[in-house]
């Protein structure tokens, strides 16, 4: 079935909308025009202010170079002045060391010569003392090894008339058991 063509509303006609858009573009002109002249006086304030502190600093800079040739010079009188104390303090405190060092040697030296003496007259008498005891369990030892000796002979020997008795007792007990088989045999008629 054929469906009636729909009205559709009449749309403004193009010259409206250009003059719409016309006065849209006037609008626009005009504020960047307003905020053309609004940077170009920003960037004057702003060179006016990077020449005010270009010329303070300037200004400050050459007042320090003259406070910075003053400061050296009293910082070169400073310095000679406790480089002079430096080393009269490095010379007193060399010669006190020097004497802390010789009295502390002779000190040690006396020690170390009593000590070398002391564990010279121990080790003499542990000597002694170590030899008398090793001769004593070197005796003892010995004496210890010969019983072993002669017990471990007889534990031989009893070991050995074992083993003759254990293989005999084996013999014997092969022909109870061929014995016996042959009974079993015989009687449930094997043979």
């Amino acid at each position: 079935m054929a469906m009636p063509a729909l009205v559709s509303e009449l749309e403004e006609p193009v010259e409206e909308r250009v003059a719409k858009l016309e006065i849209h573009v006037e609008h626009i002109r005009s504020d960047i025009s307003d905020m053309k002249t609004d940077i170009r006086r920003l960037n004057d304030k702003v060179e006016g202010v990077d020449q005010n502190l270009a010329g303070k600093i300037d200004a400050l800079d050459q007042k320090l170079t003259g406070n910075d040739q003053r400061l050296t010079g009293k910082i070169d009188t400073v310095d000679q002045k406790l480089i002079g104390k430096i080393d009269a303090l490095d010379e007193r405190l060399t010669k006190k060391i020097d004497a802390v060092d010789q009295k502390l040697t002779a000190k040690i030296d006396a020690v170390d010569e009593r000590l070398t003496e002391k564990i010279e007259a121990v080790d003499q008498k542990l000597t002694g003392k170590i030899d008398a005891l090793d001769q004593k369990l070197t005796g003892e030892i010995h004496a210890v090894d010969k019983k072993l000796s002669d017990k471990f002979d007889s534990v031989i020997e009893i070991l050995t008339s074992l083993k003759v008795d254990q293989a005999n007792n084996r013999v014997w007990w092969l022909l109870m058991c061929a014995a016996m088989l042959g009974v079993m045999a015989r009687g449930f008629k094997w043979l």
